[in-house]
């Protein structure tokens, strides 16, 4: 059931942003050249289909309800889509910036259009977050799609089964030994059922964080978070770049690849050094480098690979 049209910001290239949203999301499927997604809803898991028209600078997605669990407010959640596809980002003032750098700009021009795919919730790209530190990407990704299965919280469509990320109870329920699969450490096992058990108590509330920066800094007073972990989650729920990230050991082996050509990883003082000269828009350009050294080293035909 089509159930709304939306007209992001341009410039927005939907196909582009959905298909790289694999290298910070296992949650979110491009197939047939539409975007799918479960997510959960007003107490019921709802399956969307997204399908983009127009252009990178006209553009237009139309929204579609695919399946239910239960009842659904579909102007909630077509507002939630909005929020997830980042539709009303103006990428215009980093692109101007990053035009006065001949190497900066030879990583965006490439991403023109690149829009953060959003985690559905501050919990999820928390979540997510924890699991990452310092681990490979596939090796995180692994341990993520077996978390979703292990959560249950999926709706079956067409034989197929879409999942949302699991609630924070099944969390907050689950034993050490239940998340071995995730393969990390029990530290960060621990960190992760506590934070789901405050959220199950009410000790705290996700929902009333209402920007990135009050976000962080209630997230860096839980403990076992820290700026990495707490910066990474704001990134992934509200789609801004607070934090360049010196201490991320991809971003330092792009940055000694992509500014000194050189291999193997610099210094975090000449990450941050490096990256300063941007501003307020070092956190963006951080996001852009990432994502072509991901493409880069997973591969992808937009990665900037004579660079």
């Amino acid at each position: 059931m089509h159930i709304g049209t939306l007209h992001p910001t341009p410039p927005y290239d939907f196909s582009l942003s959905v298909r790289l949203a694999r290298f910070h999301s296992v949650l979110d499927h491009f197939r047939d050249g539409a975007y799918w997604r479960a997510l959960d809803l007003d107490g019921a898991v709802v399956l969307v289909r997204v399908v983009g028209r127009g252009t990178v600078d006209a553009p237009v997605l139309d929204v579609y309800r695919m399946a239910a669990t239960g009842p659904m407010d579909d102007s909630h959640l077509l507002k939630r889509v909005e929020c997830l596809l980042g539709v009303d980002a103006d990428m215009v003032p980093f692109y101007d910036v990053a035009r006065q750098d001949p190497v900066l700009w030879s990583l965006v021009e490439p991403l023109y259009g690149l829009k953060h795919v959003r985690s559905a919730s501050l919990f999820e790209a928390l979540m997510v977050a924890i699991i990452e530190q310092q681990i490979a990407l596939n090796l995180a990704q692994r341990g993520e799609r077996w978390l979703l299965q292990w959560g249950g919280n999926g709706i079956c469509h067409e034989g197929e089964t879409y999942y949302a990320f699991p609630l924070p109870a099944r969390i907050a329920a689950a034993t050490e030994e239940d998340l071995l699969p995730l393969k990390i450490t029990r530290i960060r096992m621990r960190v992760m059922r506590s934070v789901a058990q405050q959220l199950v108590d009410g000790a705290i509330d996700f929902d009333a964080l209402l920007d990135a920066q009050m976000a962080q800094r209630a997230l860096m007073q839980l403990k076992g978070v820290g700026l990495w972990t707490a910066s990474w989650a704001v990134i992934r729920a509200f789609g801004v770049y607070p934090y360049i990230g010196e201490n991320d050991v991809a971003l330092q082996a792009a940055v000694n690849l992509y500014y000194f050509g050189q291999t193997g990883r610099v210094a975090q003082p000449v990450v941050r050094e490096t990256l300063a000269r941007y501003g307020d828009f070092s956190g963006a350009a951080t996001f852009h480098i990432l994502m072509q050294w991901a493409l880069r080293r997973y591969g992808g035909e937009t990665s900037a690979g004579n660079i």
